[in-house]
């Protein structure tokens, strides 16, 4: 499977090693160069993009088109739903992003109703563990 990773921050940077692992192709889009080619050491493949994840020719030579996932995985929700709005528009892949503030879910699952964006948000996971937490230990 082929997947194409916008942002190389944490997160992004685990995803691409452990997909790597599993025999996954990966391609990230990094706006620092300096990161990029950390992450690129770290794991020993030239894999990376640098350029800006919001810039469609940017994801085009990433090789959006041909992408079977694509994961928005930036640290700012804005951006994260402009990479969305691109794949959506510029290929078939399917697309997963990461929501920072819970409050703009919505607007990410809003964008195709026949293919909606696979939406996380680390907010959620963590206050609905600390919700299990709370009502198991009653």
């Amino acid at each position: 499977m082929f997947v194409l990773i916008v942002g190389g921050g944490k997160v992004g940077s685990y995803l691409t090693r452990a997909l790597v692992d599993q025999g996954h192709e990966v391609v990230i889009v990094e706006k620092s160069e300096r990161k990029a080619r950390m992450l690129e050491q770290l794991i020993g493949q030239n894999f990376a993009v640098i350029g800006d994840g919001c810039d469609p020719l940017v994801l085009e030579q990433a090789g959006l088109k041909r992408a079977d996932v694509v994961i928005a995985d930036t640290g700012d929700d804005e951006d994260n739903l402009v990479v969305c709005i691109i794949t959506k528009k510029n290929s078939t892949s399917r697309c997963i992003a990461r929501v920072n503030n819970p409050r703009n879910k919505m607007i990410f699952e809003s964008l195709d109703p026949q293919d909606p964006v696979t939406v996380v948000s680390s907010t959620e996971i963590i206050l609905d563990a600390i919700h299990k937490q709370l009502t198991s230990a009653v």
